[in-house]
């Protein structure tokens, strides 16, 4: 079949057009103009551990151009010198050369970093620049952490007296155990790291001498962020907890701030001839389950917050416990409650067999708050034996119970008036939490003043004497705060 003349010039236009569509996009532009767009024009990382790697950040190259782009390099400023590693798309052939994106396409660029050993101890800047070669342009992305060099230990046990100080964190991996009759002593201002699982082992004595400005920090090893403003380290169960054995006696902890284990501080029972710990001005705070258990044991704890666990905030059996103005609050919301109230107190122990093992009890709770987002915070377990103490006491405390305790276990306390916290974890605050009382608290003038003289300051060093009646709880209000 013969074909015309025109139509053998329309297949020819439409062939051409067709090769001239499929190619513009292919063409890769030499044109100075045309440019690389990024996703940021700084990647920061938060505080690393030298010599430890960090978790992988990102960022998008975009080609917003018609035409195909050519990077002809793209390497770091320092050469790789100060740590941090590229991958691109995922390659990491460093350096990289020669690299496309279609037009009106992205790439992505993934970083980390394992920071060098730094010349001082304090937290340094690791600043590097990620170059990118096009066309005879270079463009940049700063890259920006704080390295500190920290102490590390694997499976640390301490087998004489020991002084730990601020100089360099202490990041733990497996456990720290300290011998029985040794004693460890904690300089104000120490940070202790603890890598997932990893535990304190207790069979010595511990001493904690932290002070407001400076407090004593036990936490996870995560310093990275999860989401955007919101860090791992505001995430229970990164590490194990403290546990205190049956031969460790005079723990004496000021200013600690315990946060994001499994269980905070776990008491193995013992003598109560002996304090097994003294804690004040302190906080326990975010648990899977526990932040302070303790099982016929001597406890004394003054001015603390324990807060936020996914089972009993605060569990005692038997024993011997003084809490004397404490803020015991449990508004969980990262792991479920279980439906442990934030505070249980019970005398006796039933095992699998239906047998009952009992520890004379007698705790007292003057100026506290227990309060939670459950109907019932407080629970009471006594063993019908009469003959197995369990003596209890609240005064001038505000508890979340529906109705008042009998005059045999409480006096002049308040049911179950909400404190009035500043905040508790909402979307809108963040989801972070502040247990200090609004100026409307009922827990405002409430607590007994006696026990003002004994204990004059709040954790944050506001005076409780010299005005009105002190508040219920570990804060005392404060028009500056």
């Amino acid at each position: 079949m013969k074909l015309s003349a025109p139509f053998i010039l329309l297949i020819f236009l439409g062939a051409s057009l067709f090769f001239q569509g499929c190619t513009q996009e292919d063409v890769i532009t030499s044109n100075p103009a045309d440019k690389l767009r990024f996703s940021t024009d700084t990647l920061s990382f938060d505080t690393v551990f030298s010599t430890l790697g960090t978790t992988t950040a990102w960022l998008k190259i975009y080609n917003p151009n018609s035409h195909k782009i050519r990077i002809s390099n793209i390497t770091l400023k320092s050469g790789g010198t100060k740590g941090y590693h590229l991958n691109v798309d995922g390659s990491s052939d460093y350096p990289f050369t020669d690299v496309d994106i279609p037009a009106k396409d992205s790439m992505y660029l993934f970083v980390s970093l394992t920071a060098v050993e730094q010349d001082v101890n304090g937290p340094n800047v690791v600043e590097d620049a990620i170059l990118f070669e096009t066309n005879g342009n270079q463009q940049q992305i700063v890259l920006r952490a704080y390295s500190q060099n920290a102490v590390i230990w694997h499976g640390k046990t301490i087998t004489a007296d020991t002084t730990l100080t601020a100089d360099k964190p202490f990041l733990v991996y497996d456990s720290l155990v300290v011998s029985e009759n040794v004693t460890l002593t904690v300089s104000e201002g120490v940070g202790l790291y603890f890598h997932n699982g990893a535990n304190v082992q207790v069979y010595g004595t511990v001493k904690i001498n932290g002070t407001q400005t400076s407090p004593v920090t036990f936490r996870g090893d995560r310093l990275d962020d999860e989401l955007a403003d919101f860090p791992y380290d505001n995430y229970p169960g990164q590490w194990g907890g403290i546990n205190l054995k049956k031969t460790s006696f005079n723990n004496d902890w000021n200013y600690v701030h315990i946060r994001g284990a499994s269980t905070g501080v776990t008491a193995d029972s013992s003598s109560t001839d002996q304090s097994k710990l003294k804690l004040s001005n302190s906080v326990i705070h975010n648990m899977t389950y526990d932040c302070l258990k303790s099982c016929n044991c001597k406890l004394t704890v003054t001015n603390c917050q324990l807060s936020n666990s996914g089972s009993y905030t605060v569990y005692i059996v038997g024993g011997q416990a003084d809490f004397v103005f404490c803020t015991i609050a449990n508004y969980q919301q990262l792991v479920s409650r279980d439906g442990g109230s934030a505070l249980m107190l019970v005398n006796r122990l039933i095992d699998s067999n239906n047998h009952e093992t009992t520890y004379p009890l007698n705790a007292n709770f003057i100026n506290t708050i227990v309060f939670g987002t459950q109907n019932e915070e407080f629970g009471l377990d006594l063993s019908k034996d009469s003959l197995i103490s369990g003596n209890v006491y609240f005064g001038y405390c505000l508890l979340k119970l529906s109705s008042a305790l009998s005059s045999k276990y409480a006096s002049n306390c308040l049911y179950p008036a909400d404190p009035y916290f500043l905040k508790l974890g909402t979307e809108a605050e963040n989801y972070l939490y502040d247990f200090r009382i609004d100026s409307i608290s009922p827990a405002r003038n409430a607590a007994d003043p006696g026990y003002s003289r004994l204990y004059p300051t709040d954790m944050n060093g506001i005076t409780r004497v010299g005005g009105n009646p002190s508040d219920i709880g570990a804060y005392q209000w404060s028009s500056g705060q």
